[in-house]
């Protein structure tokens, strides 16, 4: 990617987070950046474009994690190393998850990019946790428990920071610990003694409760 472009790319992930997204133009970009708006449109058609680069590259960072584990290699996830990433990603680009839903229903294209890649990113958990159960790190599903488990991961992983600002928790790194927490709790229930045994699952609740513990 050219320096132009991740330019473009950084400055309106920090106007979209500033100014807020629908409220942020084109025009804007290019005159924080000191250019002309044709500059901009060069590498993008308009900003909706922008924001689908932006949401698509989060996305990818996502599958990286899931997609991790070959199946024929026998190993347990590191979940705090997905749960870590993605929250990360997510305090980078705040807007996102403040203003997915006016995304969604403003702009078609920002729409089916976020259809597919939820589809997407229930698969890969799927398959994750397909293979996890397959070498028992995790207890047998059926099918119909197994895509709940599936879509609750998903739902909380894309909710918890609203809860936690909603019962007064403050500071980001607080919120973000407590809401690796709150996934990795979700999912130690759903672990076999082997899983829990050789994976890092256990570990990473009691370092981060520490963590929580220093802090508070």
């Amino acid at each position: 990617m050219s320096n132009r472009k991740e330019d473009i790319l950084e400055t309106a992930t920090r106007l979209f987070n500033e100014k807020g997204c629908m409220k942020t133009s084109t025009r804007h970009i290019a005159d924080e950046l000191g250019i002309n708006v044709g500059n901009i449109y060069y590498y993008f058609k308009n900003k909706e474009e922008i924001i689908i680069h932006i949401y698509e590259t989060y996305m990818e960072s996502i599958s990286g994690f899931l997609k991790s584990i070959k199946d024929e290699v026998d190993a347990p996830f590191d979940y705090y190393a997905l749960f870590s990433n993605q929250m990360e990603y997510e305090k980078k680009c705040a807007f996102l998850r403040l203003e997915i839903s006016n995304l969604y229903k403003t702009y078609p294209k920002i729409k089916e990019a976020i259809e597919k890649r939820v589809m997407e990113k229930a698969k890969e958990l799927k398959s994750l946790f397909l293979h996890q159960m397959k070498y028992g790190y995790m207890t047998p599903l059926d099918e119909y428990e197994l895509n709940y488990i599936c879509s609750n991961t998903w739902v909380i992983g894309s909710q918890w920071e609203l809860y936690w600002i909603f019962i007064k928790v403050d500071g980001q790194k607080l919120r973000k610990l407590q809401g690796i927490l709150n996934l990795l709790y979700f999912l130690k229930p759903y672990h076999t003694q082997k899983g829990l045994e050789k994976s890092d699952l256990l570990d990473s609740i009691k370092y981060i409760q520490k963590e929580i513990d220093n802090i508070s």
